[in-house]
């Protein structure tokens, strides 16, 4: 599957990551779950993921950076559609 890294930790090797099936989000945790050696992509970066389900949440596995600076804008367009349904 494909996605956006909407925000990461390098420190913690840690994300979060919009999808393209439009799903639930998946979150990357530790550096288990990268694939080769790199760091944790950055807010925006287009990568490619398998997943899996751990008590009800996706876990992604095989993480690959595909393309940086992508959708740098996607975190706040998704917090702001949030807040506007909290609004109405």
């Amino acid at each position: 599957m494909d996605g956006i890294v909407i925000w990461s930790n390098p420190d913690t090797h840690k994300a979060v990551i919009w999808c393209s099936d439009h799903a639930d989000l998946v979150y990357a945790s530790g550096a288990d779950a990268m694939l080769g050696s790199f760091a944790m992509p950055e807010a925006g970066t287009m990568v490619s993921f398998k997943t899996r389900m751990a008590n009800g949440v996706r876990i992604c596995t095989h993480l690959t950076p595909l393309q940086r600076d992508v959708a740098p804008e996607l975190a706040k367009a998704l917090r702001d559609f949030a807040a506007s349904l909290i609004a109405a």
